[in-house]
């Protein structure tokens, strides 16, 4: 059985966090926790959009990290019906110390494909049907809860919250907002944690995928973490008129103690962020499949050799493998000189 990349089969389920984000009502006049209510809450009807997630990590004292790492996800999406996997078309960069690597996922509700250095994979039927079966189930069962927006990946935003209060109103994706700051439950921030990593190892598993994802974090992680934590603070933006959710960001700063750092591998201090924006709500997406495209064993067989990811070119000749091949030993990790071996994935 073929074997999936789980980091990409991820990005897969990632539309729960927009799908189904819009409520109803004036919130202006609303108290703080009110509006972070009728913004996480039931009864949302958004059925189309675009999402644009950016995530930084800033850390120091790493000797395998010489810059800041960045990832970005963006793309529209579409419902395709109640409870279905939804369509989409997201693009992922990621970015660690200057050097870019491009890739993303594509969904018609039918049929997926993933993409990597400038190709097109196509995943098998079985592999998506799993994945597909996997996320309608979590749908069904998030459709019982009282936070189906969230609860669909298992977290409650609204339990992350100490003391939130009004910020002002600002205009996000071009609607106007109201503004909800408040500090961050670090411990009910890191239960949360635990379960969004635990979906993403069975999304990957549902899949047929491996991975090196941990499945959660240990009773002793977590209270490193908590010990390391200086800061961290959630920003909520909801529609005046709707009450949808149109920005979340998360701005955490640590500083790791002394004792601890051994066994982070000598992280010392850094600042994490997310941000996620939602925009062109109910406005028609387009949403199509790739022109062109390879099927996934191009991906996954190259994975299993272990060459920086990097996939091998499936039915060229034995010259033009070679020159493939050659191309990853010169690029080693350097991501930006993987990529520049892509146009050999099409042979002569």
């Amino acid at each position: 059985m073929h074997r999936l990349p789980r980091s990409l089969l991820a990005v897969l389920s990632l539309p729960a966090l927009a799908l189904g984000a819009c409520g109803g009502g004036d919130i202006a006049s609303k108290s703080p926790e009110d509006v972070l209510k009728e913004t996480f809450g039931p009864n949302k009807s958004v059925k189309s959009g675009k999402v644009d997630v950016r995530v930084a990590f800033d850390a120091q004292g790493l000797p395998s990290v010489s810059g800041p790492l960045k990832l970005s996800l963006k793309g529209p999406f579409a419902s395709s019906g109640q409870n279905k996997l939804p369509r989409f078309d997201f693009d992922v960069n990621l970015d660690v110390g200057g050097q870019a690597l491009l890739a993303g996922a594509v969904s018609t509700g039918e049929k997926g494909w993933l993409k990597f250095a400038g190709t097109n994979f196509a995943v098998g039927d079985a592999a998506f049907e799993r994945l597909r079966a996997s996320y309608e189930r979590d749908q069904k069962q998030a459709a019982a809860s009282d936070n189906p927006t969230f609860r669909a990946l298992g977290v409650d935003p609204a339990r992350w919250l100490a003391s939130p209060e009004k910020a002002g109103a600002e205009t996000v994706g071009g609607a106007e907002t109201v503004h909800v700051s408040s500090a961050v439950d670090v411990p009910a921030f890191l239960e949360d944690l635990n379960k969004l990593l635990g979906r993403a190892g069975a999304t990957g598993d549902a899949a047929g995928a491996s991975g090196r994802i941990p499945s959660r974090l240990t009773d002793a992680q977590r209270q490193q973490i908590q010990k390391s934590i200086k800061s961290a603070r959630l920003d909520v933006y909801s529609g005046v008129d709707d009450g949808t959710l149109r920005r979340l960001t998360l701005r955490v700063a640590f500083d790791v103690p002394e004792d601890v750092r051994p066994a982070v591998r000598g992280l010392s201090t850094g600042t994490l962020s997310f941000d996620l924006v939602l925009s062109e709500l109910n406005e028609k997406q387009e949403i199509a499949p790739p022109k062109t495209s390879r099927p996934i064993s191009d991906l996954t067989q190259a994975g299993a050799t272990g060459a920086t990811g990097a996939p091998a070119p499936p039915a060229v000749s034995s010259a033009a493998e070679d020159e493939y091949r050659a191309c990853l030993d010169a690029a080693g990790a350097r991501l930006a000189e993987v990529q520049k071996c892509a146009p050999l994935l099409n042979g002569p």
